[in-house]
């Protein structure tokens, strides 16, 4: 056994973001991801991926007994159905016994032909014999089908060798069942980018076996008091801090080891909200010309932006002469970039600046902090664009004086 090598640990962490790299870990497709999608394409609108999910369910659901069971469902278990990062089965040995087709069907009633033509040629493999007489009927009766196999699946229970240095085999001891880390463990992982967040520790939670990769982490209570099972209170952790924890926790350590948890939900709900927002095409022209761009001869060091001033907090000395340093040099250049681009129809400015000031929008709503910010919008352009991190901090720049990042502080 031996650990994988820091671009090859990156490169697994990206396993989580993308259906096809979920396929890449062995993760079958579920049979409700690929049927929610389908119908994700016509009727989703504006909802969230969780929300559109929730709706799905609530749809199909007679809740013969007024029950909240779905209204209590967690956001994220929903997205992890949408995404199929696990399957529905607990939800649907509940549910299976009282489902409602006529109900759902009157949820994809349309009159609009190409959305008719459309989910027709979607379904045409799941749902032999589709027309647009029948559409609704043969998609509501094949997400019965979905719920009802999901219900009947018996898992076949598998020895797990979990994949430990020797050293450690005897200290490690499992504390929650093997179906809570099935249920949670790939998840937490991705909330982790695939390395063990305690503290000092930075061991991958993958290792390649063989050419075969296999996990190296276990699934751990973080606060033992709490009795009921949920993702707040649940971290991977590598085996041999896992060992150490639940051997001799300390209120102390408990207390830290949410705290560290708290910030992983934070920096992954953060970057789950700037990665709705898809990027101008045009902006990756931009972003290649900076490093080319002539630096102004007469660059006055001293001259201090005036929106910068009113945007950046006092105590934030650090972001403050960052940006400011952009803007004194790149700022002229960039709007020029982004004119002649624009005028040639290469990339749409106003649309971007929207996409700038929604994604502000959002992870301000999230409570984040300036800095914060500024390195998630970093963050955001530099995932969608594959570009220099320095030309992405410009653009930023840019923006916070062209004010669609920040607002205005108030005395």
């Amino acid at each position: 056994m031996h650990f994988l090598p820091n671009n090859a640990v990156h490169a697994y962490t990206q396993l989580y973001t993308l259906d096809s790299k979920w396929r890449c870990l062995g993760l079958a497709e579920t049979e409700f991801k690929v049927f929610a999608q389908k119908l994700a394409t016509y009727f989703q609108g504006n909802d969230s991926p969780e929300e559109f999910t929730r709706m799905l369910f609530t749809r199909i659901y007679f809740n013969p007994k007024g029950d909240s069971l779905l209204h209590d469902m967690e956001a994220r278990t929903l997205r992890g159905y949408f995404y199929g990062e696990h399957d529905i089965t607990i939800l649907a040995k509940k549910i299976n016994k009282d489902l409602d087709s006529q109900y759902f069907e009157e949820f994809i009633d349309t009159e609009t032909d190409d959305t008719i033509k459309g989910l027709c040629a979607a379904f045409a493999d799941e749902c032999p014999g589709i027309n647009n007489e029948n559409f609704k009927n043969k998609i509501a009766e094949r997400f019965k089908e979905i719920i009802c196999n999901a219900a009947t699946i018996k898992r076949k229970r598998k020895k797990r060798t979990e994949l430990v240095p020797q050293s450690q085999e005897k200290t490690v001891v499992a504390t929650i069942p093997t179906s809570i880390k099935e249920q949670y463990g790939a998840l937490l992982v991705a909330e982790e980018r695939s390395v063990c967040p305690n503290d000092g520790c930075s061991t991958p939670l993958f290792v390649n076996v063989g050419g075969q990769l296999g996990v190296n982490y276990e699934v751990t209570i973080i606060d033992p008091s709490v009795s009921e099972t949920k993702m707040e209170n649940l971290i991977a952790l590598c085996p041999a801090c896992h060992s150490k924890y639940i051997t001799g926790r300390t209120d102390e350590q408990v207390q830290r080891l949410l705290h560290i948890k708290k910030n992983l939900v934070d920096d992954y709900e953060a970057k789950e909200t700037v990665s709705m927002q898809k990027i101008e095409d045009g902006i990756r022209k931009v972003l290649e010309k900076i490093p080319k761009m002539q630096v102004p001869a007469n660059i006055d060091l001293n001259y201090n932006p005036v929106t910068l001033r009113q945007k950046i907090a006092a105590d934030n000395l650090m972001l403050y002469l960052k940006a400011k340093t952009n803007v004194n040099v790149y700022y002229s250049a960039v709007q020029d970039a982004f004119t002649e681009l624009n005028e040639e129809r290469i990339l749409r400015y106003k649309p971007f600046c929207l996409q700038v000031r929604m994604t502000y929008m959002n992870l301000n709503d999230m409570g984040l902090s300036q800095d914060e910010i500024f390195e998630k919008m970093v963050d955001w352009l530099q995932d969608a664009t594959h570009e220099n991190r320095s030309s992405c901090e410009v653009i930023i720049s840019y923006f916070i004086q062209k004010c669609e990042v920040f607002d205005a502080i108030t005395e």
